[in-house]
């Protein structure tokens, strides 16, 4: 059921004043800093409703209200306004790269850390590989009536296979002539372009088409390196680790550099140019307490890797994108002026 519009506003608002000031929000706050023409009555009446339906929520020791989860979420998807980077802060960001030798891990420690110090928070950046893993082709080899052996070959020259196991007999022909077909229709395509087509009705087709989207997902994953990590101490200054001894371990261990490698959630991002993982967004612990805002750089079509933000979940969302943005535009731009459109090379170009 859609918010009303006071409600709604009164979500922003809490949403807005608990990232600020890192305290509960109450109702008298709310009406007094915000000049609501509203009674402190009302206010409380409204967040009761936002409460029941698990948009706020209140810890035990305040009468004050922080924003949960799925506060958050309605916040980023509907709530919260574009903020763009003033021309002052994006001169500031690009002095800085400016600044720095035409080297591209020079680049990506910078981009971390400009990130990193303007939100206050973990940054992160991920060594460019070709981002689209897209299937070239895939072979069937019957091993006996009920299995085959799957091979998929990868654009980026990948050889992976793997034992399949049917419900059904099936014989060498059929297996031939379902490997050309699904080869006519799937070269070139990304797992996610594959997942998004109509489920097949056969299950044999269905089996290979599944097994295939994995295949295509562990090369996505391999070709992922060890990122670069800023802004730790940033991170850990916030006062949601302040005297929670366990939380701050717990979030060491979060940016432990190949902990964080198989954590970040770059399938979020899907065909968007941006993606925000909120809590329990996140499969796996502790980053169910923590946020990430990714976006992918590099050239269209070229190497390129990920960009971007890890904190708690109180995060200035609007500023954050648009941090976020800036930078990996920026970092696409040079990867494009020195290395070309294909995103990476052995030397840099002649325009320096």
């Amino acid at each position: 059921m859609p918010l009303s519009e006071r409600r709604a506003r009164i979500l922003a608002f809490i949403v807005e004043d608990y990232v600020e000031s890192a305290q509960p929000v109450g109702s008298a706050s709310l009406v007094a800093r915000h000049d609501l023409d509203l009674s402190s009555a009302t206010v409380r009446s409204e967040m009761a409703a936002l409460e029941g339906e698990g948009l706020i929520t209140h810890p035990h020791t305040s009468a004050g209200r922080v924003p949960s989860n799925l506060g958050y979420r309605t916040y980023v998807g509907s709530l919260m306004g574009e903020r763009r980077l003033s021309s002052e802060e994006e001169l500031t960001i690009l002095h800085q790269f400016h600044q720095s030798a035409v080297d591209l891990e020079r680049w990506l420690a910078l981009s971390a850390s400009v990130l990193a110090n303007s939100l206050h928070t973990a940054a992160i950046a991920t060594p460019p590989h070709m981002v689209e893993v897209r299937l070239k082709q895939l072979q069937l080899v019957e091993l006996t009536d009920e299995s085959a052996l799957l091979v998929v070959v990868m654009n980026d020259a990948a050889v992976l296979q793997h034992t399949l196991q049917f419900s059904e007999a099936t014989t060498q022909d059929q297996l031939t002539r379902l490997a050309a077909r699904l080869n006519q229709q799937l070269a070139g395509e990304t797992a996610n372009e594959i997942e998004g087509r109509t489920p097949p009705t056969g299950a044999i087709e269905r089996q290979v088409l599944d097994q295939v989207v994995v295949l295509l997902r562990s090369e996505e994953d391999a070709a992922s390196e060890t990122p670069v990590i800023e802004g730790v101490r940033e991170l850990l200054r916030q006062p949601e680790y302040e005297g929670d001894s366990d939380r701050l371990l717990d979030t060491l261990e979060a940016v432990e550099g190949s902990r964080l490698q198989r954590a970040i959630p770059a399938r979020a991002l899907g065909s968007d140019d941006l993606a925000i993982v909120i809590g329990d967004e996140n499969p796996a612990e502790p980053y169910r307490d923590m946020s990430f805002v990714l976006s992918r750089y590099g050239p269209v079509g070229g190497a390129g890797g990920l960009i971007g933000l890890l904190g708690p979940t109180r995060l200035d969302y609007p500023d954050a994108v648009a941090h976020v943005r800036y930078v990996s535009d920026v970092l696409t731009e040079l990867m494009r002026r020195f290395y070309g459109d294909a995103g990476t090379a052995d030397t840099p170009g002649d325009d320096q």
